[in-house]
């Protein structure tokens, strides 16, 4: 697939099938139990192959399907860190960061390091956020600016986000069965954190949901300074219509296209009335030509 190049899909008939590829560790989706005996027959004539059946687990997440749900989580990978780092008998907290500590730059620390404990650390807790952890992506993003020169409030910050872990380590993201009211399959939110206390730059982030489960997340630091909240805001609505643009092109390759606009939501006004309609004035004619792009998504009916 264009889309995704570790993703292969094949229609027979009424029936169709999907193979998704990691390394060597192999995910097969079938819409008949006769497709599903024919691909591995199949694959196990080309290659020497393990069939673990009913997947319960791949690259440390955890699989937990019912009849009408399938849940994702990583109980045991969080639990392994935790042990780790000597931290699984301690008091959870119920927020990743204290909104009332600035995240300020270490400068009395050494020359970087980028082999440190930190950066260690900071690498598992990444995994977590790519996989199955959308709700410490954010913390774990702003930390990752100070991986070369990390302070001791920094280390503390990542520990912090260790003590949540504890008391959500049993969460996980549960995606529903349920008849859909329209013939989209996803739909999308989009926020900004205006200008930190570091460079003064704005961080973007997005998440987009399918069975009411999140399917594709981020959060990243601006490569602008925006002069305004709305202007933070609006940037962040472009950067995620970039994502909405490509889970549009996946679903049409997996033939299931999306015949209305993608329902892209925000809770900035001003940056939702730009996106309708951009005005050439004093507060937004200095924005980069490469942001206004959602406006022709909105006027085409894509977004």
């Amino acid at each position: 697939m264009r889309s995704d190049p570790c993703t292969y899909i094949r229609r027979e008939g009424e029936g169709f099938t999907i193979i998704t590829v990691w390394v060597d560790d192999l995910l097969l989706f079938m819409t008949l139990d006769a497709l599903m005996e024919k691909t591995k027959q199949n694959i196990s004539t080309e290659w020497e192959t393990t069939d673990l059946r009913e997947p319960s687990k791949i690259i440390s997440i955890e699989i937990t399907q019912s009849a009408n749900t399938i849940s994702i989580g990583q109980q045991q990978y969080v639990e392994a860190i935790l042990k780790c780092e000597g931290m699984d008998c301690m008091n959870p907290v119920v927020m990743p960061l204290d909104p009332g500590t600035p995240i300020l730059p270490n400068l009395d620390g050494n020359e970087g390091n980028r082999s440190n404990s930190y950066a260690c650390l900071l690498r598992e807790l990444q995994f977590l956020v790519n996989a199955t952890c959308p709700d410490i992506s954010y913390t774990v993003s702003r930390l990752a600016s100070y991986t070369a020169n990390p302070s001791m409030q920094h280390m503390g910050m990542l520990k912090r986000i260790l003590h949540y872990l504890k008391g959500t380590k049993e969460y996980g993201i549960t995606y529903q069965a349920r008849a859909s009211h329209n013939n989209n399959l996803f739909h999308g939110f989009a926020d900004a954190a205006y200008a930190n206390c570091d460079n003064y730059k704005s961080t973007s982030g997005y998440v987009f949901l399918v069975a009411s489960g999140a399917i594709t997340w981020r959060s990243k630091k601006q490569t602008v300074v925006a002069l305004s909240s709305t202007e933070a805001e609006y940037v962040a609505l472009s950067e995620a219509r970039c994502e909405a643009c490509w889970l549009r092109n996946l679903s049409e390759e997996l033939r299931f296209p999306q015949d209305e606009p993608t329902e892209l939501k925000g809770d900035n006004m001003g940056a939702i009335a730009m996106a309708r309609n951009p005005q050439f004035h004093k507060c937004s004619k200095h924005i980069a030509t490469k942001w206004h792009w959602i406006c022709d998504l909105i006027q085409y009916g894509i977004v």
